[in-house]
Protein backbone atom coordinates (compact mmCIF):
# COMPACT_ATOMS: atom_id res chain seq x y z
CA UNK A 1 0.00 0.00 0.00
CA UNK A 2 1.38 3.47 -1.27
CA UNK A 3 0.28 6.48 -0.08
CA UNK A 4 -0.38 9.70 -2.28
CA UNK A 5 2.48 12.46 -2.00
CA UNK A 6 -0.02 15.17 -0.92
CA UNK A 7 -0.74 13.14 2.01
CA UNK A 8 2.17 10.71 2.92
CA UNK A 9 4.91 11.45 5.36
CA UNK A 10 7.80 8.72 4.65
CA UNK A 11 9.28 9.58 8.13
CA UNK A 12 6.25 8.50 9.93
CA UNK A 13 5.15 5.62 7.41
CA UNK A 14 5.89 2.04 7.50
CA UNK A 15 8.92 2.28 5.76
CA UNK A 16 10.42 5.04 3.87
CA UNK A 17 9.68 4.12 0.65
CA UNK A 18 5.98 4.14 1.30
CA UNK A 19 5.81 6.90 -0.42
CA UNK A 20 4.90 7.88 -4.07
CA UNK A 21 7.97 10.01 -5.45
CA UNK A 22 6.25 13.70 -5.98
CA UNK A 23 4.73 13.94 -9.71
CA UNK A 24 5.35 17.61 -10.66
CA UNK A 25 3.49 20.30 -12.75
CA UNK A 26 3.06 20.21 -16.74
CA UNK A 27 0.83 22.42 -18.81
CA UNK A 28 -2.30 20.61 -19.10
CA UNK A 29 -6.47 21.59 -19.02
CA UNK A 30 -8.15 18.74 -16.87
CA UNK A 31 -11.49 18.50 -18.67
CA UNK A 32 -14.05 16.67 -15.84
CA UNK A 33 -16.47 14.91 -18.82
CA UNK A 34 -13.04 13.00 -19.16
CA UNK A 35 -13.00 9.07 -17.66
CA UNK A 36 -9.17 10.37 -16.96
CA UNK A 37 -9.34 13.89 -15.10
CA UNK A 38 -10.88 12.20 -11.92
CA UNK A 39 -10.34 8.71 -9.58
CA UNK A 40 -11.63 8.04 -5.89
CA UNK A 41 -9.02 8.00 -4.39
CA UNK A 42 -9.26 4.16 -3.55
CA UNK A 43 -8.95 3.42 -6.76
CA UNK A 44 -5.62 6.11 -7.42
CA UNK A 45 -2.27 3.60 -8.35
CA UNK A 46 0.11 6.59 -7.75
CA UNK A 47 0.56 7.49 -11.64
CA UNK A 48 -0.59 10.95 -12.55
CA UNK A 49 -1.56 9.91 -16.67
CA UNK A 50 -4.61 8.60 -14.92
CA UNK A 51 -6.10 10.74 -13.13
CA UNK A 52 -5.63 14.48 -12.48
CA UNK A 53 -7.34 14.69 -9.77
CA UNK A 54 -8.54 12.44 -6.65
CA UNK A 55 -10.98 12.83 -3.90
CA UNK A 56 -9.23 12.83 0.14
CA UNK A 57 -11.63 11.37 1.99
CA UNK A 58 -13.80 8.36 2.15
CA UNK A 59 -16.78 8.06 1.69
CA UNK A 60 -16.22 10.53 -1.04
CA UNK A 61 -19.03 12.81 -1.80
CA UNK A 62 -17.10 14.03 -5.29
CA UNK A 63 -18.53 12.41 -8.13
CA UNK A 64 -18.21 12.88 -11.69
CA UNK A 65 -22.16 13.76 -12.83
CA UNK A 66 -23.62 15.96 -15.57
CA UNK A 67 -20.20 16.41 -17.42
CA UNK A 68 -18.56 18.15 -14.64
CA UNK A 69 -17.06 17.05 -10.85
CA UNK A 70 -19.69 17.56 -8.66
CA UNK A 71 -18.46 17.88 -4.48
CA UNK A 72 -21.60 17.81 -2.08
CA UNK A 73 -21.77 19.07 1.22
CA UNK A 74 -24.23 16.20 2.87
CA UNK A 75 -25.88 16.54 6.04
CA UNK A 76 -24.61 14.04 9.03
CA UNK A 77 -26.89 12.55 12.02
CA UNK A 78 -25.48 15.03 14.43
CA UNK A 79 -26.93 18.09 12.20
CA UNK A 80 -23.55 18.87 10.57
CA UNK A 81 -22.49 18.66 6.86
CA UNK A 82 -19.51 16.55 5.90
CA UNK A 83 -18.35 17.54 2.87
CA UNK A 84 -15.71 16.94 -0.12
CA UNK A 85 -12.02 17.62 -0.84
CA UNK A 86 -10.13 17.22 -4.30
CA UNK A 87 -6.51 17.52 -4.95
CA UNK A 88 -4.36 17.12 -7.96
CA UNK A 89 -1.89 14.72 -8.22
CA UNK A 90 0.63 17.03 -9.92
CA UNK A 91 2.52 19.42 -7.30
CA UNK A 92 3.17 23.11 -9.01
CA UNK A 93 5.59 26.01 -7.68
CA UNK A 94 4.75 28.84 -9.38
CA UNK A 95 2.52 29.27 -12.38
CA UNK A 96 -1.15 30.05 -14.11
CA UNK A 97 -3.85 28.12 -12.79
CA UNK A 98 -7.43 28.85 -14.20
CA UNK A 99 -10.77 27.06 -13.15
CA UNK A 100 -14.15 27.01 -14.51
CA UNK A 101 -16.59 26.54 -11.98
CA UNK A 102 -19.58 27.53 -9.90
CA UNK A 103 -19.93 27.99 -5.65
CA UNK A 104 -22.01 25.81 -4.23
CA UNK A 105 -22.42 27.83 -1.09
CA UNK A 106 -25.76 28.31 -1.37
CA UNK A 107 -26.79 29.53 2.22
CA UNK A 108 -25.03 30.79 5.13
CA UNK A 109 -22.44 27.95 6.24
CA UNK A 110 -21.69 26.43 3.44
CA UNK A 111 -18.21 27.36 2.38
CA UNK A 112 -16.60 26.39 -1.26
CA UNK A 113 -12.79 26.74 -1.75
CA UNK A 114 -10.54 26.55 -4.83
CA UNK A 115 -6.98 26.59 -3.20
CA UNK A 116 -3.33 26.29 -4.15
CA UNK A 117 -1.73 25.05 -0.68
CA UNK A 118 1.27 22.79 0.91
CA UNK A 119 -0.40 21.11 4.22
CA UNK A 120 3.50 20.84 5.70
CA UNK A 121 4.89 24.37 5.19
CA UNK A 122 1.59 26.06 4.90
CA UNK A 123 1.53 28.15 2.28
CA UNK A 124 -1.84 28.84 0.54
CA UNK A 125 -3.06 30.55 -2.04
CA UNK A 126 -6.80 30.37 -2.56
CA UNK A 127 -10.24 31.82 -3.37
CA UNK A 128 -13.50 30.83 -1.28
CA UNK A 129 -16.95 31.60 -1.48
CA UNK A 130 -19.15 31.96 1.80
CA UNK A 131 -22.86 31.48 1.49
CA UNK A 132 -23.74 35.14 2.50
CA UNK A 133 -22.74 36.95 -0.17
CA UNK A 134 -23.15 35.47 -3.40
CA UNK A 135 -22.15 38.01 -6.16
CA UNK A 136 -18.48 38.19 -5.16
CA UNK A 137 -15.37 35.55 -4.05
CA UNK A 138 -12.71 36.35 -1.36
CA UNK A 139 -9.12 35.90 -2.02
CA UNK A 140 -6.63 35.33 0.39
CA UNK A 141 -3.04 34.40 1.18
CA UNK A 142 -1.03 32.51 3.97
CA UNK A 143 2.76 31.60 4.57
CA UNK A 144 3.67 28.91 6.87
CA UNK A 145 -0.12 28.56 8.23
CA UNK A 146 0.62 32.49 9.49
CA UNK A 147 -3.53 32.97 9.43
CA UNK A 148 -3.74 36.38 8.86
CA UNK A 149 -7.48 36.91 8.15
CA UNK A 150 -6.97 40.59 7.83
CA UNK A 151 -5.61 40.41 4.16
CA UNK A 152 -8.46 39.15 2.58
CA UNK A 153 -9.68 41.11 -0.64
CA UNK A 154 -13.48 40.54 -2.10
CA UNK A 155 -13.81 40.92 -5.59
CA UNK A 156 -15.61 43.77 -7.12
CA UNK A 157 -19.09 42.52 -7.96
CA UNK A 158 -20.00 39.79 -10.56
CA UNK A 159 -23.32 37.61 -11.21
CA UNK A 160 -24.68 35.19 -9.02
CA UNK A 161 -21.13 32.56 -8.41
CA UNK A 162 -24.06 29.91 -7.62
CA UNK A 163 -26.00 29.94 -10.44
CA UNK A 164 -23.12 30.96 -13.00
CA UNK A 165 -20.28 29.73 -14.21
CA UNK A 166 -17.07 32.34 -13.83
CA UNK A 167 -13.60 31.36 -14.72
CA UNK A 168 -10.99 31.85 -11.69
CA UNK A 169 -7.52 32.39 -12.34
CA UNK A 170 -4.65 32.29 -9.57
CA UNK A 171 -1.39 33.61 -11.30
CA UNK A 172 1.39 33.03 -9.18
CA UNK A 173 5.14 33.44 -10.15
CA UNK A 174 8.08 34.27 -7.11
CA UNK A 175 7.25 37.94 -7.89
CA UNK A 176 4.30 38.80 -7.34
CA UNK A 177 0.13 36.73 -6.83
CA UNK A 178 -2.64 37.98 -9.22
CA UNK A 179 -6.44 36.68 -8.77
CA UNK A 180 -8.68 37.12 -11.78
CA UNK A 181 -12.42 36.45 -12.32
CA UNK A 182 -13.20 36.17 -16.05
CA UNK A 183 -10.04 37.39 -17.41
CA UNK A 184 -10.54 41.05 -15.18
CA UNK A 185 -7.64 41.02 -12.35
CA UNK A 186 -8.82 42.64 -9.33
CA UNK A 187 -5.76 41.74 -6.68
CA UNK A 188 -2.00 41.94 -7.02
CA UNK A 189 0.07 41.10 -3.91
CA UNK A 190 4.21 41.79 -4.99
CA UNK A 191 6.71 39.52 -2.99
CA UNK A 192 8.77 42.72 -2.31
CA UNK A 193 5.94 44.08 0.10
CA UNK A 194 5.54 41.38 2.24
CA UNK A 195 8.80 41.41 3.60
CA UNK A 196 8.35 41.18 7.80
CA UNK A 197 11.43 43.40 9.08
CA UNK A 198 10.92 41.93 12.51
CA UNK A 199 11.03 38.32 11.36
CA UNK A 200 13.35 39.42 8.30
CA UNK A 201 11.53 37.27 5.78
CA UNK A 202 9.20 37.34 2.90
CA UNK A 203 6.17 36.00 3.90
CA UNK A 204 5.19 34.80 0.78
CA UNK A 205 3.51 31.69 -0.58
CA UNK A 206 7.02 29.96 -2.53
CA UNK A 207 6.52 26.27 -1.13
CA UNK A 208 5.74 23.67 -3.86
CA UNK A 209 1.90 22.88 -3.35
CA UNK A 210 -0.90 21.56 -5.01
CA UNK A 211 -4.67 22.93 -6.31
CA UNK A 212 -7.37 21.56 -4.42
CA UNK A 213 -11.03 22.23 -4.26
CA UNK A 214 -13.26 21.65 -1.46
CA UNK A 215 -17.16 22.54 0.48
CA UNK A 216 -16.71 22.36 3.66
CA UNK A 217 -19.36 23.18 7.03
CA UNK A 218 -18.38 26.84 8.01
CA UNK A 219 -21.42 26.87 10.03
CA UNK A 220 -20.18 24.09 12.24
CA UNK A 221 -16.39 25.54 13.32
CA UNK A 222 -15.50 27.76 15.62
CA UNK A 223 -17.72 31.19 15.90
CA UNK A 224 -15.16 33.16 14.49
CA UNK A 225 -15.29 30.91 11.52
CA UNK A 226 -19.14 30.47 11.43
CA UNK A 227 -19.65 34.34 11.49
CA UNK A 228 -17.46 34.40 8.32
CA UNK A 229 -19.30 32.06 7.12
CA UNK A 230 -22.84 33.42 7.42
CA UNK A 231 -24.02 31.16 10.29
CA UNK A 232 -25.68 27.84 10.62
CA UNK A 233 -26.42 26.00 7.30
CA UNK A 234 -29.89 25.96 6.43
CA UNK A 235 -30.40 22.36 5.06
CA UNK A 236 -33.86 23.45 3.57
CA UNK A 237 -31.56 25.20 0.83
CA UNK A 238 -30.16 21.69 0.22
CA UNK A 239 -28.35 20.20 -2.32
CA UNK A 240 -24.94 21.82 -1.99
CA UNK A 241 -23.05 20.60 -5.11
CA UNK A 242 -19.93 22.43 -5.70
CA UNK A 243 -19.32 22.34 -9.51
CA UNK A 244 -16.03 22.33 -12.08
CA UNK A 245 -16.20 21.92 -15.46
CA UNK A 246 -12.62 22.19 -16.11
CA UNK A 247 -9.14 23.18 -14.47
CA UNK A 248 -6.03 24.67 -16.82
CA UNK A 249 -2.93 24.70 -15.46
CA UNK A 250 0.00 26.49 -17.14
CA UNK A 251 3.62 25.74 -15.09
CA UNK A 252 6.26 28.29 -14.52
CA UNK A 253 9.11 26.53 -14.99
CA UNK A 254 9.40 25.24 -18.63
CA UNK A 255 11.05 21.61 -18.18
CA UNK A 256 9.57 17.69 -17.74
CA UNK A 257 7.85 16.35 -15.02
CA UNK A 258 10.93 15.89 -13.08
CA UNK A 259 13.63 18.87 -13.95
CA UNK A 260 12.32 22.56 -13.51
CA UNK A 261 13.86 24.73 -15.87
CA UNK A 262 13.11 28.92 -15.30
CA UNK A 263 12.14 30.72 -18.11
CA UNK A 264 15.09 33.25 -19.49
CA UNK A 265 13.45 35.67 -17.59
CA UNK A 266 13.40 34.55 -14.22
CA UNK A 267 14.95 36.93 -11.78
CA UNK A 268 17.74 35.28 -10.05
Amino acid sequence: MYCAPFNCEPENSRTPDSCWNTAHCVDETSDFNSATAFAQVADYKGDPHTAQYVSKFEPSNAKHANEQLELELVKQPNGNGFGAVVTGTRAIQYGTVTAVLRSGSLTGGVVSSFIIRNDKVGDEIDFEFVGNDKTAVQSNYYWHDDLDYTKMVRSPQITDTTREYHAYQIQWTPEQIAWAVDGKTFRTVHRADTWDAAAKVFKFPDAEAYVSFSIWDGGAGAKGTADWAGGKVNWAAAPFKFAIKNVSTNCYFKGNETTYVPPADAKK
